[in-house]
């Protein structure tokens, strides 16, 4: 599999990343799925190129963190593990916080090494921002943690550009995780042009919409869980949302691809992004997402898709 720099840290990952959130996740949000199933598909993405495995203290309550410990623990050499800090379950009443002071953080990221069975963690990812907290303050933690050997990369998630701005005062940031996919384009015009101009990794997560673009929906769908509260799951623009796939399925019909492979292929080799983040819970679904890439979108098919985007 392609692989690409993750930004200035001298690690290299896939151009498709696994996710893990619905992998030990709450069954409120995802359903049930079994441990074992989880272990396989992470192993089934290794097998099939991928080295990045994005996780975080916050899936499962820790729950997705050990899955990932266990599935990775005898190849671990072989795997960038991404994971994150900054929102702190509250005790009693299942909540989570917003916090990045340094003790937080220090916290945090021997929790989430105990739970990987590892040592080190190649990217440590800011989950949010924290307005209660100094940038300074997180930066020097996270600046600190690096020096020390227990983080290889600093990262951060759904930052803008001046929040990213007032971190790169006090350290490097190697990647930036934002929404990005056919369905969710702004990052296109402020955040990704500012993470290619200051030579920082774009690791785009949700590119396939929760599913949307899997083309597992359709208009008689029971939608549950997580999806239930997202709007694009609901009411016009779920119908929007559904036209819209099934357009896209003709054009992936023509090449013969998966909707699943069309969505994955233009997120991933869309300029500054790094790598695409996908979520999988079987194997079938790790083996058709690994096949969007390798390839490229005929100019017919590129035409066709920014036409589509052009009536969202």
């Amino acid at each position: 599999m392609l692989t690409r720099q993750l930004g200035t840290s001298g690690i290299n990952v896939s151009a498709l990343g696994l996710g893990t959130r619905a992998l030990g996740g709450d069954v409120a949000d995802w359903g049930a799925v079994d441990d074992n199933e989880s272990i396989a598909a992470i192993n089934r993405a290794l097998d099939s190129g991928i080295n990045l495995v994005d996780t975080a203290p916050s899936y499962g309550n820790g729950h997705s963190e050990t899955i990932v410990g266990r599935a990775v623990r005898a190849r671990r050499h072989q795997v960038v593990i991404a994971t994150k800090c900054g929102m702190v379950a509250e005790e009693g009443n299942g909540t989570r916080r917003r916090c990045l002071t340094k003790d937080s953080i220090r916290a945090e990221c021997e929790a989430s090494l105990r739970r990987l069975h590892t040592d080190y963690i190649d990217l440590y990812q800011c989950h949010c921002s924290d307005p209660s907290t100094p940038i300074r303050e997180t930066m020097e933690a996270m600046v600190s943690l690096r020096q020390e050997g227990r983080i290889r990369a600093i990262g951060l998630c759904d930052f803008g550009c001046e929040q990213i701005a007032a971190a790169l005062e006090f350290g490097p940031i190697h990647s930036v995780q934002l929404a990005f996919s056919l369905l969710t384009r702004r990052a296109a015009t402020d955040l990704v042009p500012y993470c290619q101009e200051h030579n920082i990794a774009v690791l785009a997560h949700s590119p396939l919409a929760l599913g949307l673009l899997a083309g597992e929906f359709h208009g008689g769908s029971r939608i549950s869980g997580l999806r239930a509260k997202d709007p694009e799951f609901t009411g016009s623009r779920f119908a929007r949302n559904l036209d819209f796939v099934g357009k896209l399925q003709e054009i992936a019909r023509a090449s013969d691809r998966t909707v699943a492979q069309i969505a994955l292929n233009w997120a991933a080799n869309h300029p500054g992004v790094t790598s695409a983040v996908f979520g999988a819970t079987r194997l079938s679904q790790v083996d058709e997402n690994t096949g969007a890439v390798g390839w490229t979108l005929e100019p017919r098919d590129t035409q066709s898709i920014q036409a589509l985007l052009g009536n969202l």
